[in-house]
């Protein structure tokens, strides 16, 4: 029986000891997100400006320019973005109106692959905007460090944690 209850002691002790670490690592995960909080890091317009800048050699005027580019470029992708979140209710309705039918799913596919084209188009037409504020020196740097620029950005967020 004492042998019994000593090892009740010793479970519950461990417990205790297992209940207190995973509070304290909670608390500890919990206040380290704060410190880490996405706010710290640059956007992606204030990241490309710093790239233009640094890399391609824009001056002053020209990056008052690409700033002008690419606030429009912003209100018209998110508009695009609204846009397009409309139409992912509208496509669901004509597919089920459709009886989800091989020929509306074709169609709606369509229709979908249309507004993704619209979609690059405009990322193009904007690149080529910041292409054109470029003097015939910086073109050769824009063109062969810009697709790195990006890539390079896409990688870094796809390998942080909790993205």
């Amino acid at each position: 029986m004492i042998n019994t209850q000593s090892r009740s002691k010793v479970f519950l002790l461990v417990i205790a000891i297992l209940l207190v670490s995973n509070i304290a690592m909670l608390t500890f995960f919990l206040m380290k997100k704060d410190d880490r909080g996405f706010n710290k890091r640059p956007d992606r317009k204030t990241m490309i400006a710093e790239f233009l800048k640094k890399e391609i050699g824009f001056t002053p005027q020209q990056l008052q320019q690409y700033d002008t580019i690419s606030t429009k470029h912003q209100e018209n992708v998110k508009k695009m973005f609204e846009d397009l979140k409309a139409s992912k209710d509208k496509q669901f309705k004509d597919l089920a109106a459709g009886n989800f039918t091989d020929s509306v799913i074709n169609l709606v596919a369509d229709r979908s692959a249309a507004s993704q084209k619209t979609m690059e188009l405009q990322m193009f037409t904007h690149l080529k905007s910041i292409r054109m504020l470029c003097t015939p020196e910086q073109l050769p740097k824009f063109d062969s460090l810009f697709a790195k620029v990006l890539n390079r950005r896409g990688t870094e967020a796809r390998k942080k944690p909790g993205n």
